[in-house]
């Protein structure tokens, strides 16, 4: 029996890799909303906390597709993000936005995974699992802050969305 992830027929990159879109999705009290990816063989992360996010379809963008999975995954429509990390792996090119997310879990719609919920970064990286993706992107995430911070220009994480 193979353990190799098994893919959806999506827009494949050249050399046969896929093109991914994914985002952390953080409130504004600084928590990170995490998919529980289902546990079942043959899935990329099975039965650990991840991004939402998936493969792009043909002539998409990045952006586009991370604003496709978002609502297709948790019926939520981003309109607050930037990019924070492009990734080029040997599984694929994976682009990571940050985006501005505010709705209780009550008031979001899980259609793919087994579970979602709010954490903060201190319980992330303690919870052992967090996908490899998740923490690079948490790890992405947390060099910006710093960043911002040692700034001390005040600049917005997500402009326009007030944090």
């Amino acid at each position: 029996m193979s353990t190799q992830p098994v893919f959806e027929p999506d827009f494949r990159l050249p050399d046969g890799r896929r093109a991914l879109a994914g985002a952390v999705l953080l409130h504004p009290d600084g928590r990170v909303l995490m998919q529980l990816r289902d546990d079942k063989p043959g899935i990329e992360s099975p039965g650990q906390w991840s991004l939402f996010g998936g493969g792009l379809d043909e002539g998409e963008t990045p952006e586009e597709g991370m604003l496709r999975e978002v609502e297709e995954e948790i019926r939520f429509r981003v309109r607050h993000y930037r990019p924070l990390l492009v990734f080029d792996g040997w599984r694929g090119l994976y682009h990571i936005y940050l985006a501005a997310i505010s709705e209780p879990l009550e008031r979001l719609t899980l259609t793919e995974g087994s579970g979602f919920d709010y954490w903060g970064l201190a319980a992330l990286e303690a919870e052992p699992k967090v996908s490899r993706l998740a923490r690079l992107s948490l790890a992405a995430l947390q060099a910006l802050q710093e960043q911002r911070d040692r700034s001390g220009s005040g600049e917005e994480l997500l402009p326009g969305a007030g944090y």
